[in-house]
């Protein structure tokens, strides 16, 4: 049993020096030569160090080496005496770790003797706590690798070799660790740490719910305009590693925040002093078992007595670290240093332990935080705290719903408080560049993006665009109703203003748009393309609206407004994105005013252009709604009309826009004479259009004399005047007198009444057979394993008498069944087995009302369809529906 000797003293002032020796051996012999060494330049005072090497020093060691191997323990055998007569009150009275100290417990019994000698060493161990608070002054000179490892590690000789078992000074590494969590340890503990090993983590597998989701701070500041709003209109690449250099937090387990639990609780009445001869005695410890809740300033436990009678505040605790060195024993405890003692909350493991230990230092440094941001007055030391916050809510491990909220609340305060001063956007832009990976990380409340638009409104050149950037990324992605949410619409409109505000303006709400939609084929969010259409239009809205259309006149003001008019159009380069532009613009949803403006009315016909050009049903079909004639809400064709158009175009631009509309619309896969039809008071616009040669408008004339959609020989003389007033005109003209001489020989009486063509048939054999003689009395016809397609349709619409048609094993289509389903109208008895037509072609077939029979064997034919199909067609007798989704 090792005894301690020692000299005591009294407790020195600041500027006494302190001589403490500490002897340890086996004969009780005190053998000590000191020597004294020259002083530091970093430290001012003087280490007498004993010059004899003890039995665990390593040999070949330099002075400050051997002071950092006599630091690891205090109360070794060596004597250490620390003269520091330039350290100031100020420096020795920071908050600093202290160490609990691992003894042997193999004897658990002591002697009278040995009792009346630990009596005295207490003294000692007050003495070298005091040595403790010197620290950091001393730390400054002992940044070397070897301390941290001396820290965490013994080492110890066995003969010739030597082994690393864990003890020495644990606690502190852990306190260390600790303190680097809260944001409150010095720049030189920091590099001690950063020298040691991590601590064990807890093995406990996460819950589901506390996995990490896809962090925007992964992404790279170039990613969201760079350092500086003008350097996006440059960089195109993105960065897939973290450059910016934002906080994550520490790889592990994620933990939701603690409100209560279970736990053992034990307390003593020591506070900086060794205890592990408490921890390890036994008979000293009492434990208690507690029902403890942590609430917002306290912990109290549901049943208040014994050791937890009063409730413990957040602001008394001095220090909350973990004793990691008890796991190995499964003691997985919790320590609490307050101001008149010590608590130790013991769990059942490792992971529940570590929840309640972030738990605590969360709700114990956000009070702080909020305390201190609230109250100070100091702005340079609010912004440091503030980084400070942002730093430790970014590197925290916990993920719940508070810890999500409070300090967005902190921030919105913060901002808040000194809206009404005269320099708010000053204070406010130094703000959010220093929150700036908060905001990239958390959802901004209604308030706070209230306070971010005033700024981007107040000052939209020198607001801090890639801090706000993430936030507004964040509403357009996720956020799912703007009427709910109409700050967060006016803070994404403000930012794209303050956006273009600057000189390169269209570059980089071009970069903005590319940056929403992502460098994917297709945007992976499903709300942004609606949400930021949706600002657009409201923005355009809201400036023109209540401006008489009739006399416009262009103003300085709307160049504030054309930012959102391009963004419809840069929108539209996207293929997945032109979609849902043209069902927002469906029907016309922009005023009168917006289109009388010549610069608006150009960014619009881009956009019409792009969905006019779109081979997909789709998109250009969103020009023309179901009424297409009607005239409010007018649609495109209406508002882009040459007879009396809503877009202030010029009657060039705008005959070709509208000849694009109509021919994506009659060579569609729609019902063309129910088009035309509909389309039949606005034959003004198709004279006029039809004047400037436009190919479509010529088409569709033809169709309305073919298929006598007009009525009233005045209508059928203007039209032909109209097709005969050019040369392409008279062209079409001429194929139009052709046609329907064809057709009227094909529909004279005479000619068979059955036919079926041989397997090698095609459409233009088709074509042939049916111009060759009188088919009028044709009735049943059959095109059965033949390799006719869609196309021969436009020749079967001739055959008035059909009432059989067979097409079985072909490759008819959808578009080819929804021709003859509007123009064979007497047909019966309708083949279409082993055919490639689906819902859409199906559906179609609800206009044929004497249909009896009809075979849909192995077709797309789903469940939904064949419902719809039945209920719209009462009179069908037979129907064949094996090997589809609806048998």
């Amino acid at each position: 049993m090792n005894f301690v000797s020692c000299r005591l003293f009294r407790m020195p002032s600041f500027s006494q020096e302190i001589n403490v020796d500490l002897n340890s051996n086996e004969n009780g012999a005190l053998n000590n030569e000191v020597h004294k060494e020259s002083t530091n330049t970093d430290v001012e005072g003087r280490y007498e160090q004993n010059e004899q090497v003890s039995d665990n020093m390593l040999p070949g060691l330099n002075a400050d080496q051997r002071l950092a191997f006599a630091l690891r323990d205090f109360l070794g055998s060596s004597a250490v005496t620390v003269v520091d007569s330039g350290s100031s009150p100020s420096t020795l009275g920071q908050t600093l770790p202290y160490i609990d100290e691992q003894l042997d417990v193999e004897d658990t019994t002591q002697s009278e003797d040995e009792n009346l000698q630990c009596r005295d060493t207490e003294e000692v161990l007050n003495n070298a706590a005091c040595r403790l608070r010197r620290w950091r002054a001393a730390s400054r000179k002992l940044r070397r690798p070897r301390i941290i490892d001396n820290l965490c590690t013994n080492v110890e000789k066995e003969g010739n070799s030597s082994k690393t078992c864990n003890g020495g000074h644990t606690d502190l590494a852990d306190r260390l660790r600790s303190l680097a969590a809260a944001g409150s340890m010095s720049a030189s503990s920091v590099e001690l740490l950063s020298l040691a090993p991590p601590p064990p983590a807890a093995t406990a597998p996460p819950s589901p719910g506390c996995l990490l989701s896809p962090s925007l701070a992964d992404q790279s500041s170039a990613e969201y305009f760079g350092s500086s709003p003008e350097c996006c209109a440059d960089s195109v690449g993105f960065e897939s590693s973290n450059t910016s250099g934002a906080p994550v937090p520490p790889p592990g387990p994620r933990y939701k925040l603690a409100t209560e639990g279970t736990l053992r609780v034990c307390c003593f009445q020591h506070t900086r002093t060794v205890v592990d001869k408490i921890l390890a005695a036994k008979f000293l410890r009492r434990w208690e078992t507690h029902v403890l809740c942590l609430q917002e300033y306290h912990i109290v436990s549901n049943t208040p007595s014994g050791l937890l009678e009063h409730p413990l505040s957040y602001s008394c605790m001095q220090e909350v670290y973990c004793i990691s060195r008890w796991d190995p024993a499964r003691k997985y405890c919790l320590r609490i240093v307050m101001p008149h003692g010590s608590l130790l909350l013991q769990a059942n493991d490792a992971y529940t332990r570590d929840q309640w230990y972030h738990s605590i230092i969360w709700r114990r440094n956000i009070i702080r935080y909020r305390n201190f941001l609230t109250k100070s007055i100091r702005k340079e030391v609010v912004l440091k705290e503030l980084k400070n916050m942002v730093d430790f809510v970014m590197t925290t491990p916990l993920q719940d719903e508070s810890v999500t909220r409070t300090p967005m609340q902190i921030l919105t305060d913060l901002l808040s408080e000194k809206k009404d001063s005269n320099d708010w956007e000053e204070w406010a832009e130094n703000v959010i560049s220093a929150a700036a990976p908060l905001l990239a990380e958390r959802c901004a409340s209604g308030e706070l993006c209230a306070l971010l638009a005033r700024l981007c409104r107040r000052r939209p050149r020198a607001a801090p665009l890639p801090a706000l950037a993430p936030p507004v990324r964040r509403v357009l992605t996720r956020n799912v109703d703007f009427a709910r949410a109409p700050d967060a619409r006016r803070l994404v409109r403000d930012y794209i203003s303050a956006v273009s505000a600057h000189n390169s303006g269209s570059a980089l709400v071009r970069r903005f748009v590319e940056v929403t939609h992502g460098g994917r084929a297709a945007c992976p969010y499903p709300r942004a393309a609606p949400n930021l259409a949706a600002v657009a239009l409201a923005a355009l809205d809201d400036h023109f609206r209540g401006q008489p259309a009739a006399a416009h006149v262009c103003a300085d003001n709307e160049d504030e407004v054309l930012c959102f008019a391009d963004i419809l159009e840069y929108m539209c380069e996207y293929e997945d994105w032109l979609l849902v532009v043209g069902a927002v613009l469906q029907p016309v949803p922009v005023c009168g005013g917006a289109m009388s403006c010549p610069r608006v009315a150009k960014r619009l016909r881009n956009v019409l252009h792009k969905l006019a050009l779109d081979s997909r049903c789709a998109a250009h079909s969103c020009v023309a709604p179901a009424r297409a004639a009607r005239l409010y809400p007018p649609s495109w064709l209406r508002a882009a009309a040459p007879s009396d158009p809503l877009l202030a175009l010029p009657n060039k631009e705008l005959c070709q826009l509208w000849g694009d509309m109509l021919g994506s619309l009659i060579n569609c896969c729609s019902k063309r004479k129910s088009f035309l039809q509909g389309m039949s008071k606005q034959l003004p616009d198709f004279l006029l259009v039809a004047l400037t040669e436009h190919p479509a408008a010529l088409e569709a004339l033809c169709l309305m004399l073919e298929w006598e959609v007009t009525s009233g020989e005045q209508t059928q003389l203007e039209i032909i005047a109209a097709l005969q007033g050019t040369e392409l005109g008279q062209k079409y003209y001429k194929d139009l007198c052709e046609r329907q001489q064809n057709l009227q020989r094909l529909q004279a009486e005479g000619g068979p009444r059955r036919l079926a063509l041989p397997v090698r048939a095609t459409d233009a054999d088709v074509g042939a057979l049916l111009a060759a003689g009188a088919l009028g009395n044709l009735e049943c016809l059959s095109l059965a394993f033949t390799s006719v397609t869609s196309a021969c349709a436009q020749h079967l619409i001739k055959l008035p008498s059909l009432r059989y048609l067979n097409l079985w094993a072909t490759k008819f289509g959808d578009s080819g069944v929804q021709l003859i389903a509007e123009h064979l109208t007497k047909l019966q008895v309708l083949n279409l087995c082993e055919t490639p037509v689906s819902d859409k072609g199906i559906e179609a077939l609800s206009g044929l009302s004497n249909l009896r029979r009809l075979n849909l064997n192995s077709t797309k034919l789903s469940a939904e369809a064949f419902e719809i199909l039945r209920q719209r067609l009462p009179h069908l007798q037979e129907y064949d529906i094996r090997y589809t989704e609806a048998w």
